[in-house]
């Protein structure tokens, strides 16, 4: 029997490896000589100037061009039967695949795999489809205007639904979101274009930032791979990019709290809209926390700095893009593993009409697949590597942006931001 695909725990805090107290000295260590080796020896930018890399596929040509169509097709499968599956499959999660393909496929898959292998949305988005039937076509704009705000909205509420309501896989308000999500990127993408879309769909927006930090990218008509995090050197920054990362980072922060006995011990007996509130109320304190950490600390540095960069918030959020991806791989690795095998499961009967498809369809959830230490130390690893690499960014977008390049003193705020969202990850991680 599947466990609920909302819930997120994944194992006692006795199954970590090593104590609290050790696992924050190890990381405070890491983020602080990866700081010191950095500033010893990187004193100039490297990232803008990065070269695009080494070629690998000319999306132009006919292997292109078949794997454009089949990602395409796959995408416009995965959401459409996400959408079906909501009407014409019973409310269980047992047997309903949307929850899965929506909070599994959708909003873990797709975005740490894009953080290794490219944008992945880019590739699977049917609204891209939609975006070369508009009156723009296919053809590239390099229009950066769009403001980021809306698609942080958008992402807000969903995470809303998933951490906060108290029926996240009801097939009722996962219809109402799948269809306004489908209605607002299908239609801007129609009448707007692609420019627009990738700055208003939300999982297009954050997928585009996370795959900043690939070694597999896009540019010009052909798939290159190059050094990992120099894209997130060369991203313009935009509007909002700063409150989108932070929704991110705020509302993953929560999913940790919420499985805190202290939590528990709040929430208590409460039950439908009344654990809402509660989970409403701890969400816009999670994602409150987080933006005062960062404002405060960025904030700092601008003003020692003397520097009036209308897009300096917007630019060291590029920084905590790394720090989203291993709050993600921490919290998420164990929902990954276990609800995937459910995922694959329900694909030979997407359904419920007694197919077997793929001859899945009468296996079962192997939970000794992946073992509690192992999944521990991914949870450890991906929070310490996410930091270590926002160090890296972060170092980085200072040489390119501070005009006192030589006072290390003013990079020290953001050395405290991310010890802090480190030791605010870990404490969450071992009293899970």
């Amino acid at each position: 029997m599947a466990t609920p695909v909302y819930a997120h725990g994944v194992g006692p805090p006795g199954e970590l490896p090593m104590s609290v107290a050790t696992l924050g000295l190890v990381a405070a260590a890491a983020v602080l000589i990866s700081f010191a080796a950095l500033v010893s020896g990187w004193r100039e930018p490297r990232f803008p100037t990065a070269n695009s890399g080494r070629v690998l596929v000319n999306l132009g040509s006919g292997v292109g061009r078949v794997g454009l169509i089949l990602g395409r097709s796959l995408g416009l499968i995965t959401v459409g039967l996400a959408l079906t599956a909501c009407f014409v499959v019973a409310d269980d999660t047992l047997v309903n695949i949307a929850p899965r393909i929506v909070f599994v496929t959708l909003w873990v898959f797709i975005p740490i795999g894009s953080a290794f292998l490219g944008d992945l949305w880019r590739w699977l988005s049917p609204f891209e489809l939609l975006a070369c039937l508009g009156k723009r076509r296919c053809d590239e704009d390099s229009d950066n205007e769009w403001s980021l705000y809306p698609a942080a909205g958008l992402l807000a509420g969903f995470l809303w639904l998933e951490l906060a309501y108290h029926r996240p896989a009801g097939r009722t308000p996962l219809a109402l979101m799948l269809i306004i999500w489908t209605a607002w990127s299908g239609i801007g993408a129609l009448l707007k274009g692609r420019v627009w879309l990738r700055s208003h769909d939300p999982l297009a927006v954050f997928c585009r930032l996370v795959a900043a930090m690939s070694p597999i990218h896009v540019s010009g008509g052909s798939l290159y791979i190059r050094q990992p995090l120099v894209g997130l050197g060369q991203l313009a920054p935009q509007v909002g990019l700063s409150a989108l990362v932070l929704v991110v980072l705020g509302g993953t922060s929560f999913d940790g709290l919420s499985r805190t006995g202290w939590w528990a011990d709040i929430i208590g007996n409460r039950q439908g809209w009344d654990a809402t509130a509660f989970n409403t109320m701890g969400l816009l304190f999670s994602m409150s926390l987080i933006t005062a950490l960062f404002l405060g600390c960025v904030r700092g540095m601008q003003r020692k700095d003397g520097n009036e960069n209308p897009d300096f918030e917007d630019g060291f959020a590029l920084s905590l893009v790394p720090v989203a991806v291993g709050y993600a791989i921490a919290h998420y690795v164990g929902m990954g593993v276990f609800e995937g095998q459910q995922l694959l499961i329900q694909l030979s009967d997407p359904l419920d009409r007694g197919w077997n498809l793929f001859g899945t369809a009468d296996e079962y959830v192997n939970y000794r697949l992946v073992g509690p230490t192992l999944i521990a130390v991914v949870q450890a690893l991906g929070i310490v590597g996410g930091h270590f690499a926002g160090v890296v960014v972060g170092h980085d977008r200072a040489l390119a942006t501070l005009r006192r390049k030589d006072d290390l003193s003013s990079q020290v705020p953001l050395v405290l931001l991310l010890a802090s969202l480190t030791a605010i990850a870990l404490i969450l991680l071992v009293e899970a």
